[in-house]
């Protein structure tokens, strides 16, 4: 038999972390709303997160606001008190940690609710041509929607609520973030008239990217989206415009949901 040799692997040559820092992002935004301030910036390829800072003064000291990291903008400052100015930057963030912070922060100022609520524009297309569409004070940071339908169109469902909820420390009974939500369906038979009813669930879902899987009871799927067994309230009937359009105006709840259905009489 033959004497085993020993042999020596060579180490393999080390390489050492690279922490990629990230530019700030650009294009920093803020738009004074009722209860809110929005924030808009363009988002930094690479980065997996965003992080929102906040001071009462243009010099800072700049503090991080709770409920972060968020993965997209936009983002809206539920926190700040109504009528005191704010100064705001964000960083952009890897699995390393934050990147830097924008130079030049923006100012923002929370309007204080007037006599009526701040008002959204839900508008879906009943041949179900692209997702709801959503416009107005705090659309898209904090009014979310989601829509099914059946293919001729004859029946829609659309479910309309209001996220502001989802963010952590976020008074949960702020009238301030109450929201009026004007729900605009294209795309019906002209001149016709449908059925309206009127659902309404405490559950909020927290991933407002996925609704169909999130929205639980109001049974968002195309089997079951006209079958719902929640209590639910009769509208007037809605009679369609000439070009196949019905409006209806419902008031969203912060925390809540509003699940709308029309069917075609």
């Amino acid at each position: 038999m033959s004497p085993r040799i020993a042999t020596r692997r060579a180490p393999l040559p080390s390489h050492p972390a690279q922490n990629i820092t990230l530019p700030p992002p650009t294009g920093l935004h803020a738009e004074d709303g009722t209860g809110h301030v929005l924030l808009t910036w363009e988002p930094v390829p690479g980065a997996r997160a965003y992080v929102v800072h906040r001071s009462p003064f243009a010099d800072g000291p700049y503090n991080p606001l709770p409920g972060q990291p968020l993965p997209h903008p936009p983002y809206a400052d539920t926190r700040a008190e109504p009528g005191r100015g704010y100064w705001y930057k964000v960083a952009a963030r890897t699995d390393d940690g934050p990147g830097q912070l924008t130079p030049t922060p923006v100012p923002g100022c929370v309007k204080a609710r007037g006599i009526a609520l701040a008002t959204v524009t839900v508008t879906v297309a009943a041949t179900g041509t692209g997702p709801p569409h959503v416009t107005g004070d705090g659309a898209q940071a904090l009014v979310r929607a989601a829509a099914s339908h059946t293919d001729d169109g004859s029946h829609v469902h659309v479910v309309v609520w209001n996220t502001a909820a989802d963010r952590t420390d976020t008074p949960s009974d702020s009238p301030a973030l109450d929201r009026t939500a004007v729900v605009r369906v294209t795309g019906l038979a002209p001149n016709a008239s449908y059925t309206a009813s009127l659902h309404s669930s405490d559950t909020v879902p927290t991933d407002a990217e996925t609704p169909r899987d999130a929205l639980g009871g109001t049974l968002l799927t195309a089997r079951d989206a006209f079958n719902d067994p929640l209590p639910h309230e009769l509208l007037p009937p809605l009679t369609t415009t000439p070009d196949g359009t019905a409006s209806l105006s419902l008031d969203v709840p912060l925390p809540g949901l509003r699940s709308l259905h029309l069917s075609r009489v």
